[in-house]
């Protein structure tokens, strides 16, 4: 059996093979045919004959290098075999018509041996060898047109030599072939590697830029772009100080340690870049035995909202646990503010008693609220006709004592839209935002009023706006409000506007908060729409 001769890099063997052929013949025939080749190499008395087959050796050899860089035929194995026969014909008749063993040719069936395990691998080589010694032990033998035969004991040593070459180069060329495969498997778990390794940095959530010697970016990431303002990227390696004169700058600082972090204010001003106006945390990262360096780049705005959310997460955490263990001395205080109660007959001490209780009650209702803030329970959403559903649910909200001086205009639109939420959830979003409506949006002169409004948004959401008219949000205050325990009321306990973002957040629904043109405070509720429910004029 042949192994097959295909791919890419049998096509390279059978060129290589034949130009070194091509060299080897062409060396031979020049040697044989200049004037003086007499008195360098024994022809003996085939001289003119020995000529033209080395003359037509070269050309043959010639040939099989132009039909390999055609490709015809294109079969490669087809060429290996065209080869070996043709090589194996011009050696044994160099050899009968040049003398022999002792001729000047008999180095010729150790090349040809060599190539023919590079050609044919495998079992089929073996066969050619054993035939190629065959012939060549019946030419010796014979005796051929050689002068003076050589002895069979010098005809068996040259025949072991053929033998232990074919062998050597049978696996030299296995071993080649071997290391060859390994490499190709090798690079391409390279090649694998690097495109793992580009597709993870461009799906990092951290910017990456990669620097090489000269401070040029060879490679970076979408938010490393964003994060850098700069908008004239392309494939080709780009100056640091062309993508942000500040980053190039703070790099160009004595480094630190490899975790340290800088702020660079990346601000705006430069017409190369785009108006962006952002401070970023970077660090600078040096590859040990590398020529690259790296740099990390992080939204700092971003990392200060996440470092927030831990701190209140760890707050809301603590508060629960505080809240539940105030809960057992709590009952016993009220309950103990009961009894004195009942006993006491003096107006002032009466006074004392029900400022015990109200305070104690307040207490609770701190208690009640962070606990439920902080272990709030699973949203259970429905579709919810939002005309029927806001109508009932305002009307029961009136009966609240607190809430009774609050004027509400519903304001629905024709159609009924249909919303995804829990309707528990969406009450008590309703009755938080109301009590804040009256504790915080009342007008100068004491009225509070509330307006509430239902609108489809253009990505099929649905919009509950919540406007009071009272005297709006603090700009300074942004996003605070909804921070646990923030509330500019000492009478309130900082937790209706965090619990009410919370309850949306479960009901895959958000809030957003602005001032009204007209004045007063806007709260937007944005719910998802049910995408079965129908809409009825």
């Amino acid at each position: 059996m042949v192994v097959p001769v295909a791919g890419e890099g049998d096509w390279q063997r059978l060129w290589g093979i034949s130009a070194y052929r091509l060299l080897i013949t062409a060396a031979i025939a020049l040697l044989v045919q200049l004037p003086v080749s007499d008195t360098v190499i024994d022809l003996g008395r085939n001289g003119a004959l020995l000529r033209t087959l080395t003359l037509a050796a070269a050309v043959i050899s010639l040939a099989y290098l132009a039909a390999v860089m055609l490709r015809r035929p294109a079969q490669a194995r087809l060429h290996a075999f065209v080869q070996v026969g043709i090589d194996t014909l011009l050696v044994l008749a160099l050899l009968h018509f040049g003398g022999g063993l002792n001729g000047p040719f008999s180095i010729l069936p150790f090349l040809l041996l060599v190539s023919t395990a590079s050609l044919l691998r495998g079992q089929s080589a073996f066969v050619f060898v054993w035939v190629l010694l065959v012939l060549l032990l019946m030419e010796s033998l014979a005796g051929g047109m050689a002068l003076n035969h050589p002895p069979l004991g010098q005809i068996l040593i040259y025949v072991l030599a053929l033998i232990a070459v074919a062998v050597l180069a049978d696996s030299l060329v296995a071993s080649l072939e071997r290391s060859t495969r390994l490499a190709n498997q090798r690079g391409a778990e390279v090649l694998n590697l690097n495109a793992l390794s580009r597709e993870i940095v461009q799906h990092m959530d951290v910017g990456v830029l990669v620097l090489d010697q000269q401070s040029r970016v060879i490679l970076s990431n979408p938010i490393a772009r964003l994060l850098s303002g700069y908008r004239y990227w392309m494939e080709a390696p780009i100056s640091l100080d062309l993508v942000h004169p500040r980053l190039a700058t703070a790099v160009r600082q004595p480094m630190g340690l490899a975790d340290e972090a800088t702020s660079v204010d990346l601000g705006t001003g430069d017409p190369a870049l785009e108006a962006v106006s952002r401070t970023v945390v970077l660090r600078h990262i040096a590859l040990p035995d590398s020529p690259f360096r790296l740099l990390l780049l992080q939204d700092a705005s971003q990392l200060r909202a996440r470092e927030r959310e831990l701190q209140l997460a760890a707050l809301g955490r603590l508060a629960a646990n505080i809240a539940h263990e105030i809960r057992n001395p709590l009952s016993a205080i009220r309950h103990a503010a009961g009894l004195l109660g009942e006993r006491v007959q003096e107006p002032a001490a009466l006074r004392l008693c029900h400022i015990l209780e109200r305070e104690a009650l307040r207490i609770n209702a701190i208690v009640e609220s962070v606990l439920e803030m902080a272990r709030p329970g699973p949203a259970h959403p429905e579709a919810l006709s939002l005309r029927p559903y806001l109508s009932a649910v305002v009307e029961q909200l009136r009966e609240d004592p607190v809430l009774r001086p609050l004027q509400v205009d519903l304001i629905l639109p024709q159609e009924d839209l249909v919303a995804l939420a829990d309707p528990a959830h969406l009450r008590q979003i309703l009755w938080n935002l109301l009590h804040n409506a009256v504790r915080h949006g009342a007008a100068s002169d004491g009225s509070a009023r509330l307006q509430i409004s239902v609108a489809p948004s253009d990505k099929g959401e649905i919009v509950l706006e919540l406007r009071d008219f009272g005297p709006g949000i603090d700009g300074a205050l942004g996003e605070r409000i909804f921070e646990p325990f923030f509330t500019t009321d000492s009478r309130g306990t900082g937790l209706g506007l965090s619990m009410v973002r919370e309850l949306l957040r479960l009901n895959g629904g958000r809030i957003e908060t602005m001032n009204h043109p007209g004045g007063g405070a806007v709260f937007r509720l944005i719910l998802p729409q049910d995408a079965a429910g129908g809409s009825d004029a």
